[in-house]
This record gives C-alpha cells, sequence and structure tokens, in this order.
C-alpha cells in the first residue's frame, strides 16, 4: 500500500493489521465497539457464551464485560472510524500522476532485489537489444530464477506481437524466468528469457519479440560483463548457485609492504578484493572486508572453513593443493570445497560433531556402534582373547553380534568390555542397543555413559523412568519413591500423582499422572487450578457458572495449601468474610 503525502496531510484514512484480519479504515468517530472488542471480550470471558452457538448466555451483559477489560484493550476495540474498501485508500495514488510515477519506480524496491541489479547491455543474436541501451536485470528474490528487465523508467513486458513492450507498472507480464544455456561459441555466457506463458524472447530479423517461433535465436548474452562477473552476480541469488565461489578473470596476489605474511589480491581492473572467495590454481582463499588474506578458522556464509597460516592462506579441501588436513594435532573432515563436514563419513573415516576424524575408540553412530582403530572404523571380526570372545562387524564397520572363540552357543546375556566401556549382547549374540530395551519382563537400561546396573531417575525421549540396578519392573501400578507417590503405566513411565510445588506454585496430578485443571475436589477440599495448572491462592474470580444459587462471576479465597474457605466466616485483611457451601464470598 503507497500512502500519499495528501492522505498523510489529511489524517483521514488508515490501516489497522490484526491476527485474523487487514483493516482499511476512514475517520467517523463513532465511538462503537468494533469487531476486536468483541473477539476481546469472548477471549477473556469464554464461559459467557454458549460453547456451541457462541451467543452469549441468559443474563450476561456484554457491555459490562467490555468495560472490565484493560484500558489499551477498550481502546483498541473502540471505533473512531469505519471500514472501507482497500480502493479508498489506494484511490489517492490512482487519481495522482505525481505519486502514481513515484509508485511505480519505488515498487521495484519492494518487489524485487535492488541490491543485485546488473547494469548491461542485452545482445541476442548478433543484434543489441534496443540498440546500445542499458538495461537493468532485477534478481526478482533470493532462491529463484525470476528477474525484472528494466530499461530507464519502464519495464520489458512479456506481451507477445510483433514488437516488444514496456509498462510503467509491474503485473506478471513483466516478471521473467531467466534460464541458463549452452554458453555460445566464444565461451559466453548465454541465458533465455522466459515470460509467464513459457514463450522465450527471440531475435526474428530485424526485431525482438515474444513468440514460440523456435527456427530462430533465442539466447540472450550481456557482452560487456565477463563469464566471470555473471557468475560472481549469479551466487548471490540463482538457484544452485549458492554453494559456488567467486571467480576472477585475472588475480594478482600480493604480500603486504609492512608485513610479508600479510596478503591481498587485486582484480584485472586493479581493484582491491574484499570480502570474496579469490581462486589460484586449485587453491582458494578469501578476502576479508580489508581486502586481506584470512587465516585460521572462519565461519563465511553459514559454513566453517580453515585457512593455512602459510600457503597465503590457502583453505584447507580436498580438491587444493594442500593435502594435510592437521590442525593443532587433530585431523579435520573437509569436503573439495573446504566447508568442514562434521558427524559425516569419508570411507571407512567418521568426524565428529567438531569435524575432527575419530582416532580410537567406540562410537554410537546413527544408533549403530562402530569401534574405530587409526581413524577407520573395524570390519569383519576383532578377537577379544583375554574375554574369549569374537566381535562381528559388518562391511560398513557396524558391530552386529558376538560369539565365543571356542564355538560354544551363547545362553544368556553377554557383556564384552572395550575401550572402558561394557557392550552387552543377546543371548542370540546380537548386539542390544542402548537405552531402554524389553527384556521380557522388565525394562533394562544401559549406556556407554551410565554403563550397565544404573540406579536412579532418567529421562527418555521426554519420558520418565526408574531403574534399580539397570532393571525397571513397575507396569500399571503405584510406587512411593523418595517419599513421593508414582503412577508407573504399561510402558514403565512414571508419573507424578498427588501435590507437587514448583517455584512457589502448587500443582495436582491425578492418580493417573495428569495435571488437574479447573475445579477439583481433593480429599475432601475444593481447589480451583488455571490452565497452566497452578492453584489459585488467595482472592481470585471463578469462571461464569449456572447454580441453584444464582449465575454469574463469584469471588473465592484460596488458602496457603490451595484449597478455599467454604461454609465459613473468617477474618481476612482485617475484615470479616463469609462464605457460602460453594465457597461463593457473600455480599
Amino acid at each position: 500500500m503507497y500512502i500519499t503525502q495528501k492522505q498523510l496531510d489529511e489524517g483521514k484514512t488508515g490501516i489497522s493489521l490484526t491476527n485474523f484480519k487487514t483493516y482499511y479504515l476512514e475517520s467517523d468517530n463513532s465511538g462503537r465497539i468494533n469487531e476486536l472488542g468483541w473477539n476481546f471480550v469472548k477471549k477473556q470471558f469464554p464461559n459467557a457464551y454458549h460453547p456451541q452457538s457462541g451467543l452469549a448466555n441468559i443474563g450476561v451483559n456484554e457491555y459490562d464485560l467490555f468495560n472490565k477489560l484493560s484500558e489499551d484493550k477498550r481502546m483498541l476495540g473502540t471505533s473512531t472510524s469505519k471500514t472501507v474498501g482497500k480502493e479508498a485508500l489506494s484511490n489517492y495514488v490512482m487519481n495522482d500522476s505525481e505519486a502514481l510515477a513515484d509508485f511505480n519506480n519505488r515498487s521495484t524496491n519492494v518487489l524485487a532485489n535492488t541490491e543485485l541489479i546488473l547494469d548491461t547491455p542485452i545482445a541476442i543474436a548478433s543484434s543489441s537489444l534496443d540498440g546500445v541501451n542499458n538495461h537493468q536485470i532485477i534478481p526478482y528474490k533470493k532462491g529463484s530464477n525470476k528477474v525484472l528487465v528494466k530499461k530507464g523508467s519502464k519495464y520489458l513486458s512479456g506481451k507477445e506481437g510483433e514488437s516488444l513492450h514496456y509498462s510503467d507498472s509491474i503485473g506478471d507480464d513483466e516478471v521473467f524466468q531467466l534460464v541458463q544455456v549452452e554458453n555460445f561459441s566464444n565461451n559466453q555466457f548465454q541465458f533465455q528469457l522466459i515470460n509467464k506463458n513459457g514463450t522465450s524472447l527471440t531475435y526474428i530479423n530485424p526485431y525482438s519479440r515474444f513468440t514460440t517461433d523456435k527456427g530462430h535465436s533465442s539466447a540472450i548474452r550481456f557482452p560487456e560483463k565477463s563469464n566471470d562477473e555473471i557468475h560472481n552476480w549469479l551466487r548471490e541469488w540463482y538457484p544452485g548457485k549458492e554453494n559456488e565461489k567467486q571467480k576472477y578473470d585475472e588475480v594478482e596476489i600480493k604480500d603486504d609492504e609492512k608485513e610479508l605474511m600479510k596478503w591481498t589480491a587485486k582484480d584485472s581492473s586493479g581493484n582491491v578484493i574484499k570480502n570474496s572467495w579469490v581462486n589460484r590454481g586449485s587453491d582458494y582463499y578469501y578476502a576479508g572486508s580489508d581486502g586481506v588474506f584470512l587465516k585460521g578458522w572462519h565461519e563465511i556464509e553459514g559454513k566453517k572453513y580453515y585457512f593455512h597460516p602459510d600457503h597465503f592462506g590457502a583453505v584447507l579441501s580436498t580438491s587444493g593443493s594442500n593435502g594435510n588436513h592437521e590442525v593443532d594435532g587433530k585431523y579435520y573432515h573437509f569436503d573439495d570445497k573446504g566447508a568442514l563436514q562434521r558427524s559425516a563419513w569419508r570411507d571407512q573415516n567418521y568426524s565428529d560433531e567438531s569435524g575432527a576424524f575419530i582416532k580410537e575408540g567406540i562410537r554410537e553412530i546413527d544408533g549403530k556402534t562402530y569401534y574405530f582403530q587409526n581413524y577407520e572404523s573395524t570390519t569383519k571380526q576383532l578377537r577379544l582373547d583375554d574375554q574369549n570372545k569374537i566381535l562381528h562387524f559388518s562391511d560398513k564397520g557396524v558391530l552386529e553380534r558376538v560369539s565365543n572363540q571356542n564355538g560354544e552357543a551363547i545362553n544368556g546375556l553377554v557383556y564384552v568390555e572395550l575401550d572402558n566401556k561394557t557392550l552387552v549382547f543377546n543371548k542370540d549374540g546380537s548386539i542390544l542397543k542402548t537405552g531402554i530395551n524389553k527384556l521380557e519382563k522388565s525394562l533394562f537400561y544401559y549406556s556407554f555413559e551410565d554403563r550397565i546396573f544404573y540406579t536412579g531417575w532418567k529421562m527418555i525421549d521426554g519420558k520418565r523412568y526408574y531403574f534399580i540396578n539397570g532393571y525397571n519392573d513397575n507396569f500399571d501400578r503405584h510406587e512411593t519413591i523418595e517419599g513421593k507417590s508414582y503412577y508407573f503405566n504399561h510402558d514403565g513411565e512414571a508419573k507424578l500423582t498427588g501435590f507437587d510445588e514448583v517455584n512457589g506454585k502448587i500443582y495436582h496430578y491425578n492418580g493417573q499422572g495428569e495435571l488437574d485443571k479447573g475445579w477439583h475436589k481433593i480429599d475432601g477440599k475444593w481447589y480451583y487450578f488455571d490452565e497452566s495448572g497452578a492453584a489459585k491462592i488467595g482472592w481470585f474470580t471463578g469462571p461464569y457458572e449456572t447454580s441453584d444459587d444464582g449465575f454469574g462471576y463469584f469471588s473465592y479465597y484460596a488458602k496457603e495449601d490451595g484449597s478455599i474457605y467454604v461454609d465459613t466466616t473468617v477474618v481476612i485483611d482485617g475484615k470479616n468474610q463469609k462464605f457460602d457451601k460453594r465457597g461463593h464470598k457473600a455480599h
């Protein structure tokens, strides 16, 4: 929406943005309650309305409820204007030629990425589009191959016909796909410019036009731009180019005059390259904001790289000239572009979450167990003579089963010590996964960190369990642990029952471990728990209710334990307060 200066000066129109609707407004100073105000009322006082029809319950005064809202909500919910159609606002710009021209000029900034404009003549076949005039190729948005093509203040239109058309404004006809095709005979990049109907810009002597005629040239070029310039422009926004590095036709790398270990690069025009990748041969470097090549660890465009302090700061990669990827005594996993690879395989090698290759030891990866020796995962067999066992691994290094060296059958759970960790195997020899396992009538838990025979609480996948020596035999029953009562369901998951106090708030869980909300009678006392499950304490107003005592909203007082006063008179804040049999404060 474009707001003209005339609209601002008049101050009669506006826009209201809410979570559910956009309103276009014109002043009328009516002071009535608007739709937003009624929504506030229904949200704050849901029990005042029938759950099916949404109508107010008998006896409810909605205006009284509105007056109980906070001041800011009452202000938002009171109309000083009337809703009008969008055209009431847009007519201001449509009827003002100067404002309309300004709107059309600004619309590019709203609808496209004007920071990535390519200013260039366009060649098609052996001709130039519109002579020698420059055009602006404006990317529509990052990650899309759509563009706008602008000449002066007008936009190229994709309307089909005998000649090209230009428009003052942007619509579907002015948005094109820029599709890269096979290079020109001199290896120059070429593209097709395709309109909304799938028709390409085509040269049919002596004019260019959008047509389905496929017997003529439909490839465009940017003759004053090198392939590297176009490549560097595309990588900023074009789909599929985001992981490629910048390229330069000619690069001169120089030492700093004062510090020989500082290097910079200049392009073919003699400009210092900044904030950009620079290539020389198979190696890549990165020039920082000051133009100096980076050294050490750096994160660039969401990926981490290591630039060797020697070798001019070349990034370590599998395709670079420096094949030694050792950094501070560790070998790291880099791809062919130099990006650090975390938690990733390369043949039989695996890099951990830091990106360093694992050298030795047992590791769990994607729920499977591996054993690394000298950076490679073990395959085939591993004999453990001191334990009379053979560990069997797959061709990919996954630990699968155990067997006895003497060929005797496995007849129970088997415990194997390796790398200061305990591996557990089933009675058929297959490996028992870490975590929770169902063994006959019990749950069995172990991990490489907690080892076997773990005792205590354990939270697993958001569920709470209690183990004694690695086992949990509690199913569908209640148990008291550390002075608190818990219900163990049919899966062995423990759920707290009864009262619990957290950060000064009181909660209650029923016999199935479910959090209570609303009114509940517990051990002969009444409690009210809010939507978070916390018991109300002190004075509070309950939800709307209808009873033989009347209907409406009633006041209650809850003691420190959360139970309310019922059928009694007590002194609160120095005053006698009487409560009836339902806990209502007497008037």
